[in-house]
């Protein structure tokens, strides 16, 4: 489980620390940082592990905060364990088309660059096992989760936008019919309207099959026949089920498209997966008050933007009458009440 994260110099976060629960949720106005923070741990334990691509530092280094020189860092405090990338133009001033130079470090405590100190430094990306956890980052949209056909070359993945959403769940039908008998069943849990899924070959179209809906009145529904938001806890439920199980789930705006009411069950249903799978952590993104109230004060983290547009991040229980309202309130309440202007007051004031 990742504990801390510190970022430097991505996009809008200039020098933001997060520390992070088993269940985090961020919230926040739009543009202030949330969706940066998913995507910078995500980047991070990609950095470290064997899908590293190849053109990833450059990515990275188009991303920099504008009108900023100094490197770009990510550190990640893993049970105790710090690890942290670094990288940075070898021709300080110029664009990101020359070749980047990064740091990779572990078994060091601490942000100190002195390889004695525990950091190594790789000229390419070292074919090791991450240290970090197997992740997965969901931005799922609903006219990619209505295709039918595969995403990739291998039809048993769904890609993050939610391509190839229909074959990855053949393939867990196919190969894991418990886990398939479980995964309609969470889903039924949050959409009680979803009687049964089924797949039918798509006749002429190399092999493609179609999800099909029964529901309560209707049965043989396509995926362009229902809600957006039962496609997205069905996208949600098949990476969570999928056979390379992701420990760290990053999901991006969680209860888009959704019921309050469904809101609830899906924090509901997430917290049962973590009960059920002790290595699992999940970091999410929301604008919902009725999600936040589910979740506890001390999971919440609020963003807002300082003047000069950089990130100030805290967490919820870090307000000056957190104290006072505790009992009174859940963290949805007091998130509609205090708002999140005070996390940058509090940031010039300390």
């Amino acid at each position: 489980m990742i504990r801390k994260l510190s970022i430097r110099n991505y996009k809008c976060l200039r020098d933001v620390t997060v520390d992070l629960e088993r269940f985090t949720v961020l919230v926040g106005p739009n543009a202030s940082g949330k969706s940066s923070i998913l995507q910078a741990l995500d980047l991070l334990c990609g950095t470290y592990g064997v899908d590293h691509p190849s053109n990833m530092d450059g990515e990275i280094l188009q991303s920099l905060s504008r009108g900023v020189t100094g490197p770009i860092e990510w550190s990640a405090d893993v049970e105790g364990q710090w690890y942290r990338y670094r990288t940075h133009s070898r021709k300080p001033g110029r664009d990101s088309r020359n070749l980047p130079k990064t740091e990779w470090g572990g078994d060091g405590r601490g942000f100190s660059t002195n390889p004695d100190a525990g950091w190594t430094k790789w000229e390419f990306r070292p074919k090791v096992a991450s240290p970090l956890p197997q992740r997965v980052l969901l931005r799922l949209e609903a006219s990619k989760l209505i295709q039918s056909n595969p995403s990739t070359l291998d039809p048993t993945v769904m890609a993050p936008d939610g391509s190839g959403l229909h074959s990855a769940l053949a393939s867990i039908a196919l190969s894991d019919p418990e886990s398939w008998q479980r995964l309609q069943k969470d889903l039924h849990q949050i959409v009680p309207s979803v009687i049964r899924l089924r797949h039918q070959m798509k006749k002429g179209v190399g092999g493609a099959v179609a999800l099909l809906f029964d529901m309560v009145g209707a049965d043989s529904l396509t995926a362009n026949q229902v809600s957006e938001g039962t496609l997205l806890v069905l996208g949600l439920l098949a990476a969570l089920y999928a056979s390379e199980r992701p420990t760290l789930v990053l999901l991006d705006d969680l209860d888009r498209g959704l019921h309050p009411k469904a809101q609830r069950e899906l924090v509901m249903l997430l917290r049962s997966l973590l009960e059920t799978n002790s290595d699992i952590q999940i970091i999410a993104t929301t604008h919902s008050p009725y999600l936040l109230g589910k979740m506890e004060p001390n999971e919440v983290r609020l963003t807002h933007l300082n003047d000069d547009g950089s990130t100030a991040c805290a967490p919820l229980t870090r307000h000056p009458k957190f104290e006072t309202w505790k009992d009174e309130m859940s963290a949805g309440e007091m998130w509609s009440l205090f708002g999140e202007k005070w996390v940058v007051e509090q940031e010039v004031n300390a």
